[in-house]
């Protein structure tokens, strides 16, 4: 069962920001959970999806020009992020992809293209693996699949200080008792931790995320995503031995991140990664890092569209 939603000051405050971009939200109520979601543009749909600590609102720097640019651009906040509903369940890799597939349908759009970064290209990848003939083409920004070798770069056999929050978020009430109260300064650690261009996304950028976060239940339901991990992950790779990907898929990555890193984790799923792009001075968060150099590769990517 879903909670009460957001404040209606968040909502108002969200919409706000999106209101000058041309950009409009909603709540959509669908697989048992109330999607926040930010629509602009017309023309051929895109789907973008956001990954943790973040919102859908990290593409407010790119959308406006890809919804200029002829496209029906659907921003959802994935299920317990940003401000979309609060489940105790559902944060399974398959259970997720779900969401999206209900909500697509819900707006009428029979096929569409993807642009997933972190959980949101997990998510995105999942969806397309479920669902073939309704996704067109999948830029995979920044993320690995649970169950194809997402659960790999855990390994904590060796110190990995990039990694220190998984364990922290995998130690059930201690997480949100160790974080509540002290939401920004969690979230600056993954800022500075995975930011590399900090001239450019600053910190003070962050703040639609530190609200949300300060959601009751928002610290926990952003921790069942990695909880969910390992569950799932024989699910997930039953998808990926019936048939990888073969719709057209973009890799993506930050020079002080996954790097070249990345085309591996694309391969691990898709049979047809057309390109992959390594984007100079950005780390993790690429869209808001580097969002002129995120545009210029996806416009090669995805088809005009008239």
């Amino acid at each position: 069962m879903s909670d009460a939603g957001p404040s209606k000051e968040l909502g108002s405050q969200c919409q706000s920001r999106w209101a000058p971009l041309g950009f409009t939200t909603r709540s959509v109520a669908v697989n048992g959970v109330d999607i926040h979601v930010a629509e602009g543009g017309s023309g051929e749909p895109l789907l973008l999806l956001h990954g943790y600590p973040q919102s859908g609102e990290c593409w407010r720097s790119v959308a406006p020009q890809l919804a200029l640019g002829g496209r029906r651009v659907v921003i959802p906040d994935l299920r317990g992020m940003g401000l979309s509903g609060i489940t105790q369940d559902g944060y399974a890799l398959p259970e997720l992809a779900e969401d999206v597939h209900q909500l697509v349908g819900h707006l009428g759009i029979a096929e569409v293209d993807v642009v997933g970064h972190d959980w949101g290209g997990a998510v995105a990848a999942v969806y397309a693996l479920r669902h073939r003939t309704e996704v067109r083409r999948l830029a995979f920004i920044e993320s690995a699949v649970g169950g194809a070798g997402f659960e790999d770069i855990w390994s904590f056999t060796r110190p990995n200080p990039a990694m220190t929050f998984i364990p922290l978020l995998l130690s059930d009430v201690l997480t949100e008792q160790l974080i509540t109260g002290r939401e920004q300064v969690y979230l600056h650690h993954l800022w500075d931790t995975f930011t590399a261009n900090k001239a450019r996304a600053t910190f003070d950028s962050w703040a639609p995320y530190l609200a949300a976060l300060k959601r009751p239940g928002l610290i926990s339901s952003g921790a069942k995503y990695y909880r969910a991990v390992y569950a799932a992950a024989g699910a997930v790779q039953q998808l990926i031995v019936a048939g990888k990907l073969t719709i057209p898929v973009l890799s993506v990555a930050g020079s002080a991140s996954f790097g070249a890193g990345q085309r591996a984790l694309a391969d691990a799923f898709a049979d047809n990664v057309v390109n992959e792009v390594v984007i100079d001075d950005a780390g993790h968060f690429i869209a808001e890092e580097q969002p002129e150099a995120l545009l210029a590769a996806l416009d090669d990517f995805l088809e005009p569209t008239g």
